[in-house]
Order: C-alpha cells, then structure tokens, then sequence
C-alpha cells in the first residue's frame, strides 16, 4: 500500500540498485555513477527544482530500507535526490575532473541558503515491488499505451501556442500545409512525423525564405507571391524533410542551406515574378488568407502573438556580472520594432562581453580578452567542443556562419550594427540571430564561473 510522508533529505538514500546503472556497494559509489552520467544536467535539474518546487505530478518513490528503519531507499527519483543532496554539500563532488561543475554547485548552494531543500514529499511504499509497476510505466515507453507518451517538438510548439499564445512561424506554415487543397494527402498523412525543428533551420535561412517567396514579420510568415508557387515550393521541401533518410548535415550550415536549395528542381522553385493580388500570410489555424481578410476580422481565433524583443523572457540565464547581467535584462524588454538599432548595438556589446566573461573564467588557448569578436567567437566554439560541453554541430554552426560576411552571425554584420552608419538591421533579423545563436550562448554562461 502507497501513502504520503515527508522525508528529510538526509535520510533519503541513494539507490545502489539503481536500473540506470549496474549495481555498486555504497552510496558515495551510487552518487558519483549519477554524477560521471549526467554531468551538468543534475545542475540544471537542482537549480530548476531549488527555483520552481518539485513536480506535484511525480513524486520521489521510497521504501524503508532493509538496515535502518529510520532510512529510506529512493526506488524512482535518484537524479532528483543526487542533484539536491550535491546542491545541499557541494563536497560530494571529490573528483577534480568535475571541478567546473562543483564551482556551479558551490554558486548554488551560496546563492540560495534559505531555499535549499532538506525536506521531500513522497510515496512510500510498504514493499519495493509495489513500485515496479509504476516505475515501468514512466521509464518503460509507451508500451501499448498505457504507459507515458512522449511529445516530439512539434507537439510541444503546439502547447505553446495553446498555453502561451504564440504560434512559431514553422508551425504556422505546417498548419497551412494541412489546410491546403493544393497539397498531395501523402504527405499531408505524414506532417505528424515532421521534425519541426529541421523545418524552423530552413525558414531562419533569409536565402531560404527567398528562394520560396516568404518573408517573416514580427513572427507571422508572409508572402507577395501567388500562394501555388509558394506551396509548390514547399511541397518539395516537406518531402525531403519527411523521408527517413535525410539527415540535419545537409542543411547544417549556411553553406549547406545553399546547396540544398540549389539543387531544387527548377519545377519544384515557385516562380517569384507570379505575384498574388494581395499579400498574404499563413493563417495558424485555417491556411493562407489575405491581409485585408485577417484586418476586417472583428472576432473569431486571434492572431498568434509573436515576440518583439530579443530574448525571450522565458530564456533563464545566471549572470553575476552586474553590467552583462543589466544588458541581457534590457535585451529582454526592448522593443526589436521600436529600438531595432539600439537592441543591435545592445546585443553586440552582450555577445561580446559574455566571451570575455568565459575567457577569464576558463583562460581558453589562442584566446584572451584583446582578441578580435571573430578570434573569441571560433576559439570559445573550438574549446567547448574539444571540452565536449557543446554539440558539435552547434560549435561548427557558429563557426562557419562567423566567418560568413553574408551571414546575420557574420562578423561583418556584427561590426556594422556599430560601425555603419547606413546600415540599420530589422527587428526580425536580429530575433533570427539570437535564435541562431542561443543554444550557444546557454552553454557559455553554464561554464562561466
């Protein structure tokens, strides 16, 4: 029989039995297995839970252990138990090869003393056993159903667009795709398998977007071209990205991106000159619909709201330096639309900042502060790569659109938001590099200590 107890922390144990791993002979053994597996993720997952409370949906799972009834085994819910108890002693962190990770252990423990936590609720069980059935359940897969289901990225921007109101601009165009009568059904029958994420990698490529006859303002995917040259464009695009064997390498880079759309078939490129007779844009809900149509709507689904500042206010990122930390704050409240020079400026003056920041924290080779944007930018890249901190592709992506002067990550580009005076960026644009280039940014600021 299950029921409800609050535990100490403490006398929660770790399990050395844990299905993750094979079996060790002690808990310091069961907590450094947790460690050498997910690294910064228990980070991550401490810092979430220290902020936000547990999940009221998933309870830790214990029984009393076997050789003191005072204590409990921890039968599901070891890397949440692992990365409080690190966060509560950063010691536990004895291996130097985790240095990096006990000085963000250590920051966490410092900056949060009154909101650590040294108490959990959770579901005790009477006999192990008893818990095996729910356990597989969660971990084992959907099974035939009845155990939990997964949501692919598509199904998660769906959510968004539920629950926080905005729609991105690749779902807009899947959801087009499905209303259009122009469309095979094939592949129609296949969206639901579509990696939305492939699909948000082409659409953030200008060259890309050009090539289709799309444009993207303030988040809402539009075009001025005839709407059956703009789908057949797309048609051949969703096929490629529907067939099991593509693979992300080839649309990778900037450079990639260019060779996969020139090698379209000339019947397959929509014909730019064959212009509708009024804009349009991709509705989220119904399909493409004119502009004047969408602005004589007095009710009915409301436009998808779209983000006009350049980071989102859902990116968390921990910064103690007081002026970098100030600069990433106003970069989430200035209007990309209204400040779209001084958000450029802005967004420089941050990107280059937070490589400094990295550099004196982790003294990077063929690096140091004096260097040239370019120089930071492809060393920081190497060295998180080389550190196996970043993915690959991430640190290559960043690399090679760095050194494409026509790239919106281009150093050229960078340097003339401040040196130009007759260049002036769109607010657009500058939230495309910032997409670009988040996943990035993230893993710096994660390393600097």
């Amino acid at each position: 029989m299950a029921k409800t107890r609050i535990i100490k922390l403490s006398d929660l144990h770790v399990n050395t039995e844990n299905y993750r791993f094979e079996p060790v002979g002690s808990q310091k053994e069961a907590i450094d297995q947790m460690v050498e597996d997910q690294d910064d993720k228990l980070f991550s997952l401490a810092e979430h839970i220290i902020e936000s409370g547990f999940n009221p949906n998933d309870r830790v799972q214990v029984a009393v252990s076997n050789h003191d009834n005072t204590k409990y085994n921890v039968l599901e819910g070891n890397r949440r138990i692992v990365a409080l108890k690190i966060a509560y002693n950063p010691d536990l962190l004895d291996n130097p090869k985790f240095s990096n990770l006990k000085k963000k252990f250590r920051r966490l423990h410092e900056e949060n003393k009154g909101k650590l936590i040294k108490e959990v609720e959770c579901t005790l069980y009477d006999n192990p056993a008893e818990a095996d059935k729910w356990i597989k359940l969660k971990h084992g897969g959907q099974g035939t159903g009845s155990g939990t289901v997964g949501w692919n990225s598509q199904q998660i921007q769906r959510f968004d667009e539920k629950v926080e109101g905005k729609s991105s601009a690749a779902l807009q165009i899947v959801k087009t795709m499905n209303s259009s009568k122009i469309v095979p059904t094939d592949i129609k029958s296949k969206l639901k398998d579509l990696k939305i994420t492939n699909l948000n990698r082409l659409i953030s490529d200008p060259d890309v977007r050009d090539m289709l006859g799309i444009e993207i303002n303030n988040g809402i995917v539009k075009s001025e071209v005839e709407e059956k040259e703009v789908i057949k464009g797309l048609i051949h695009m969703f096929q490629d990205l529907l067939d099991p064997k593509f693979k992300v390498q080839k649309i990778y880079t900037k450079e990639d991106r260019k060779d996969y759309i020139n090698k379209f078939p000339k019947t397959s490129k929509p014909d730019l000159a064959a212009k509708s007779k009024k804009p349009w844009q991709f509705n989220g809900s119904s399909g493409a619909v004119s502009s004047s149509t969408l602005k004589a709507k007095s009710s009915g689904r409301a436009i998808p709201k779209t983000r006009d500042v350049l980071i989102p206010k859902s990116f968390v990122l921990k910064i103690k330096n007081p002026k970098v930390n100030a600069i990433y704050h106003e970069l989430q409240k200035l209007s990309v639309t209204n400040y779209a020079n001084a958000v450029a400026v802005s967004f420089r003056v941050f990107i280059e900042l937070t490589l400094d920041c990295y550099i004196e924290a982790n003294n990077p080779p063929q690096v140091n502060v004096n260097s040239s944007l370019l120089t930071k930018i492809t060393e920081i890249a190497t060295d998180l790569e080389k550190k196996n901190i970043a993915d690959k592709y991430i640190c290559k992506g960043v690399r090679s659109a760095a050194n494409n002067k026509n790239d919106l990550l281009g150093i050229e580009t960078w340097n003339a938001y401040v040196h130009n005076a007759n260049f002036s960026p769109t607010g657009q644009n500058l939230i495309i590099t910032w997409d670009n280039i988040q996943s990035f940014i993230e893993k710096v600021w994660e390393n600097i200590v």
